[in-house]
């Protein structure tokens, strides 16, 4: 009896020509590859399911060894020994791993009809089979449970005098031909070695960029599997994920808050071994389709042994439905379903370079080679559409193609892009689960460990300029970064002189503009000469409401001094309006600073000030004769009226009127409490039209702002003397 350390928690078990492996950590086999040691027929499961985010019960491809490699078909199954819970457990990992979801879990997820007999056609046809039938999990493998054993003494290989006992405490004892040998699998610390030393290349965010993490399939013992690190908008992706992921990104010194979610193509280990980046500081947003989510839950929460519904505590969900395009912080993105033995997805995904032109990378995922894409089409497997489709990721065009290269009989075969490699010599080919000496030169690459291409570079812009554009997100409440790295990704900054026309009336509006330096006059060019409607500044913003509404230009925007715009394509900020839920503020903006503009104790304030302004202010109306404020009360509310007109009225103790003024749009009332220069309403204000519209302030909003800015101060004490007041407390006493 051989006995030999793999890595700690993981113990190779050699009696005479049958091994087992106690302890099965994610790519075990390269392990054991590495190190010149024959692929067990037996896995024993550790107590401890999984240690320091690392699972210790990774079978999938120990057992795929088994089938392919070792008997050349499932004529024996493969043995499981463990408890009678851990292997409950691991069998359904196997089965949702292997298998796949079942019709009814696809239908209990509420995926479409279509999509069901899509995704069971393509699983049912690529299924384990024996003499025409299709194998279950029980079929393919044995499980024998410690508490079924006399004794507690489980058969090591099912046959012969091996036996093992589970001492207790993640401690095994191993007993073959008289002799004992005790096993311990506890261990503390790393356990794993990265298997690939990325190069010291600090990573940082690019407009458009890709960055491998591993790319070699479950058997290469070279390097870690697939994973990708997407830089889109200068918004990190994780595509799959090797194991040691965490290790991998702090290696490149990538932060985990830098990515924005985690497109996971389907739950084989050897592109789902997630648990160290799920069990981390914070939430991971995973995005997929549904049933690849739910069968990512199911295999996650038997490692970890915790509910389904407390999995999904843990996790944010954006789910992809293939075949329908998504923006996703300024970028498109179109999924679809690639051929393999469980649901697995591909993507596109687009980025608008400087030239306007689409920049796009495709990653085709596990798929299989071309001629098994015809078998499956003639067996009535797959569509013809899907075939096609399949056959045709590279269109033409695009900047890159990640396709799978792994070899039969289930992944692709480099010779089915000879023909698209010579058709679109502008897209280049990179070759994935291979390794590159098992690939011929032609025109295309094979991807290894580090393997990175910066497609867009990102943006330098001056920090003065940056800082301008982060004031008005902050203003609209915005602190998602990734929304702040896509709209200054995508912008452009544009210099334009004197007495250009930006927009024009009428026109569609296309782009959003942020106003960073200069001044612009609003035109109303229906009006013969054209009426000048208001003048925006450094701060100022435009050309939103024609793209929330979809509506034509309302007015024109022409440069009275050599101006510098930061212009957003339209498409880009109608998803960033609706992602944040941001075209009622855009509104208010729009239709209280026209108002605001227009008050004379308002007129000099900074644009941001009228923007916040705008948006604190509430709208409130008024029927025919009611009283908005009464002599004598104490409300502190402060009044711009917008539509309609009202009057003062003052009068004496005897009740006898000293005083009627009437108030129009555009006028204001209210200052005197509102500012605490009184504790009581010295008039009431009665509505004289119909209906009286108002913008309100509370009287904290219009004190802070009057104490920031020394121009609205002064204006607010020029009209409080013009309407009678004689005493004006000095600075020192407003602020006691």
């Amino acid at each position: 009896m051989q006995i030999t350390r793999v890595v700690p928690g993981c113990f190779h078990v050699e009696i005479g020509d049958r091994r087992a492996l106690l302890g099965a950590p994610p790519e075990a086999i390269k392990l054991l590859l590495r190190e010149g040691l024959r692929a067990p027929t037996v896995g024993v499961l550790p107590d401890a399911a999984y240690v320091n985010g690392v699972s210790q019960v990774a079978l999938e491809f120990l057992a795929y060894w088994y089938v392919f490699f070792e008997t050349g078909g499932w004529n024996k199954p493969f043995r499981v020994v463990g408890t009678r819970r851990m292997c409950d457990r691991v069998r359904q990992i196997l089965a949702i791993t292997l298998l796949g979801p079942s019709r009814e879990q696809l239908k209990q997820w509420k995926l479409s009809r279509t999509r069901i007999e899509v995704l069971v056609r393509m699983m049912e046809h690529l299924a384990i089979r024996r003499d025409g039938r299709r194998l279950d999990i029980d079929d393919l493998f044995e499980f024998a449970a410690f508490e079924d054993a006399d004794g507690g003494a489980v058969s090591l290989f099912g046959a012969g005098d091996a036996t093992v006992r589970r001492l207790g405490d993640n401690r095994f004892e191993l007993e073959s031909g008289g002799r004992r040998k005790a096993v311990d699998l506890a261990f503390s610390g790393e356990q794993l070695p990265l298997l690939a030393d990325p190069p010291d290349e600090l990573e940082t965010p690019q407009v458009l960029r890709v960055k491998l993490l591993g790319s070699y399939s479950g058997f290469e013992p070279s390097g870690p599997t697939t994973g990708i690190v997407l830089w889109v908008n200068s918004n990190g992706f994780l595509v799959d994920g090797p194991v040691g992921t965490s290790a991998y990104l702090r290696r490149l010194g990538i932060p985990k808050s830098d990515l924005r979610g985690i497109v996971v193509s389907h739950v084989h280990d050897d592109h789902c071994t997630l648990i160290d980046m799920i069990l981390s500081e914070q939430r991971v947003n995973i995005i997929t389709t549904r049933e690849i989510y739910e069968s990512m839950l199911i295999k996650i929460s038997c490692v970890l042994g915790e509910p389904l519904d407390q999995m999904r505590g843990y996790l944010s969900f954006t789910e992809v439905v293939p075949g329908k395009a998504i923006a996703m912080y300024g970028a498109r993105w179109e999924f679809f379903y690639a051929v393999h033995t469980i649901p697995t997805i591909g993507f596109r995904v687009s980025v608008r370079g400087p030239d306007g032109r689409d920049n796009t990378v495709v990653y085709s995922s596990d798929t299989i080679h071309f001629e098994g894409l015809e078998e499956m089409r003639m067996a009535g497997a797959i569509s013809s559409q899907h075939a096609e489709r399949m056959r045709n990721l590279v269109r033409g065009g695009e900047r890159l193609a990640i396709v799978d290269a792994g070899g039969r009989p289930i992944h692709g075969v480099p010779s089915d892009y000879a023909a698209l490699a010579k058709a679109h010599p502008e897209t280049e080919l990179l070759f994935f689960h291979v390794a590159p000496d098992k690939v011929e030169e032609g025109p295309w690459s094979v991807a290894t460990p580090g393997w990175s291409r910066t497609l867009l570079p990102g943006k330098s812009l001056p920090q003065p300029l940056v800082l301008k554009i982060l004031k008005t997100l902050k203003l609209l409440e915005i602190s998602d970064q990734a929304w702040m790295n896509a709209l200054l990704s995508q912008g452009e900054v544009v210099e334009v002189p004197r007495g250009v026309e930006v927009v024009s009336q009428g026109q569609a509006g296309d782009s959003f503009y942020f106003v960073l330096a200069g001044s612009q006059e609003v035109l109303d060019a229906s009006c013969d000469p054209p009426q000048l409607l208001a003048v925006l500044e450094g701060g100022d913003f435009f050309g939103e409401m024609s793209i929330i509404l979809e509506a034509q230009r309302n007015a024109t925007v022409r440069t009275l001094s050599p101006s510098l715009l930061y212009v957003l394509p339209g498409d880009l900020f109608l998803e960033f309006v609706e992602a944040n839920d941001l075209a009622e503020k855009f509104e208010r903006i729009w239709l209280g600073r026209s108002i605001i503009s227009k008050v004379k104790i308002f007129r000099n304030l900074h644009p941001h000030a009228k923007h916040e302004l705008s948006l604190l202010a509430v709208p409130q109306s008024f029927a025919q004769g009611t009283y908005v404020m009464r002599q004598g009360g104490k409300a502190d509310g402060f009044y711009i009226i917008t539509r309609g007109t009202a009057e003062v009225v003052r009068r004496d103790r005897q009740g006898r009127e000293t005083m009627r003024t009437a108030l129009k749009k555009g006028d204001f009332f209210g200052e005197n409490v509102a500012m605490g220069y009184r504790d009581r309403r010295n008039a009431s204000v009665v509505v004289k039209t119909e209906t009286l519209d108002t913008l309100k302030l509370t009287g904290a909003d219009l004190r802070r702002f009057a104490a920031g800015a020394p121009i609205l101060r002064h204006e607010l004490h020029l009209a409080m003397k013009q309407r009678g007041m004689t005493e004006i407390p000095s600075a020192e006493e407003e602020t006691e």
